[in-house]
């Protein structure tokens, strides 16, 4: 596999996963935290040694739980109707990412 497609496909997937998070932080009103608000504000980001980053990484489950949702879309915004748009659009592109990533190391390892 060609690394430009790796590029291509996790560029894809960033964008749409910043989008997502910005649409939904348009979306919510009052004092809802957003999934892209959960992952900077967490142990992980805030820490200011690395080895506050290290252990943040391993202990802070709202850090784990809200790179899950970005992961595969999971926005506040996606309720009723909109929730066949996740199904339908954005997670085949989540797994396509995670497949991709895994081919390339794999290839990588193997090849």
């Amino acid at each position: 596999m060609q690394f430009k497609w790796l590029v291509l496909v996790v560029s894809i997937w960033i964008l749409l996963a910043l989008l997502g998070g910005i649409m939904e932080g348009a979306y919510l009103e009052g004092d809802e935290q957003g999934t892209l608000n959960t992952l900077m504000s967490s142990r992980v980001m805030t820490s200011t040694t690395f080895l506050g980053r290290i252990a943040g990484i391993f202990t802070d489950g709202a850090f784990w739980g809200a790179l899950f949702s970005i992961l595969t879309f999971q926005f506040a915004m996606f309720t009723g109707p909109w929730v066949m748009l996740q199904w339908v659009f954005f997670l085949p592109l989540a797994v396509a990412t995670v497949v991709t990533i895994l081919l390339a190391l794999f290839g990588r390892i193997t090849g």
